[in-house]
């Protein structure tokens, strides 16, 4: 596999990650109470939200990517 696909699949899967996370972000409780509390202390929630969410897709996508790295045939 060349390596503009491979990056792309990465590219590829981080966004799923962020759209999923992003979609659980708006419909869980708890996150909901947290983002309230952040934003009291930053003062908009909508910059907590993104920051949330990206710090949690970003390990998400992280993971992915340690994983392949694990299972693809190293060629050294």
């Amino acid at each position: 596999m060349g390596r503009v696909a491979v990056l792309f699949g990465i590219w590829l899967i981080g966004y799923v990650i962020g759209f999923i996370g992003y979609i659980v972000l708006a419909q869980t409780n708890a996150i909901i109470y947290l983002v309230e509390y952040l934003s009291r202390i930053f003062g908009n929630s909508q910059i907590v939200a993104a920051g949330l969410v990206g710090l949690a897709t970003s390990f998400l996508s992280l993971a992915v990517v340690v994983a392949w790295s694990y299972w693809s045939p190293s060629k050294v």
